[in-house]
């Protein structure tokens, strides 16, 4: 009759915490319709993304081009076959290249260039700084061609993603899809509808919370990452059970744990 009862609860308690403990599927799965079914399929969704201006510690590569070949190398730093090897070992290597190949812009938001000096570019634009640096270079040469872009996009992911750390992406644009996935993913445990994005402003940093299981996430203007933005997934209260993710482990955590203590119940009971 105790091992029947015992048997009983046993399974009862076993089915309610694997209900409870469980992360369901709607918790998991990124860009969801909504509920009304508003959106079509194949529809085109608007970006709401502005022009990124630039901030203390962005990297800068600058990269001139002339007919004066000695000219050349003054202003470029990773001019030449030797700044190629160098920038494909640090590919390779997981480094960030444009630091050590780059320019730097300053505590005054300035970037201090080889032959022109300091120039003044926090807060302007790509294409802005790019105009400002080309009026600069075209004091010392009549024809040439000028490359201003990022030294990459650097982000930061940390909670739970399989593979959190600090990453440098050595492209124009990354959306925020691209970035988690850098970062392995995010864990079965990850709580998707409130991620935390840390992002940087000209007057400060602004925390926003972003749901990434809605499809309208596209039209935000968290859709794309923005340099030195800190993404924090914050982790589900499943993982406070320390039961299982899934039901199938809850169940065998649950039975192995009630079986022990009802095997030492057991044995007790017959002192």
């Amino acid at each position: 009759m105790l091992k029947t009862t015992a048997l009983k609860i046993t399974t009862v308690l076993t089915l309610l915490m694997a209900i409870s403990s469980c992360v369901p599927k709607k918790k998991l799965v990124y860009l969801q319709p909504p509920a009304e079914a508003g959106e079509k399929a194949g529809q085109i969704f608007e970006y709401d993304r502005a022009d990124y201006r630039l901030q203390i510690n962005d990297i800068l590569d600058v990269q001139v081009r002339s007919m004066n070949s000695e000219a050349n190398g003054l202003f470029n730093n990773s001019a030449g076959n030797a700044g190629n090897r160098q920038m494909q070992v640090g590919v390779q290597g997981g480094g960030d290249i444009y630091y050590m190949t780059g320019y730097s812009i300053n505590d005054s938001g300035q970037v201090e260039l080889p032959v022109i000096g300091k120039l003044l570019v926090e807060g302007l634009t790509i294409y802005e700084a790019k105009k400002k640096i080309e009026s600069a270079v075209a004091r010392y040469f009549s024809k040439f061609y000028l490359k201003v872009q990022l030294g990459g996009i650097r982000y930061a992911a940390l909670g739970e993603f399989r593979n959190p750390g600090k990453f440098v992406v050595l492209q124009n644009q990354l959306t925020i899809f691209e970035a988690i996935s850098n970062a392995g993913d995010m864990t079965d445990l990850a709580s998707r509808n409130d991620i935390t994005i840390i992002r940087q402003y000209p007057n400060g940093t602004r925390i926003h919370k972003i749901n990434l299981l809605d499809q309208s996430i596209i039209r935000s203007p968290f859709y794309f990452i923005q340099p030195n933005d800190v993404i924090y997934a914050e982790p589900l209260k499943q993982k406070t059970y320390g039961l299982g993710v899934n039901g199938a482990q809850t169940i065998t955590t649950v039975i192995s744990v009630i079986s022990t203590s009802l095997a030492l119940y057991l044995a007790l009971a017959r002192i």
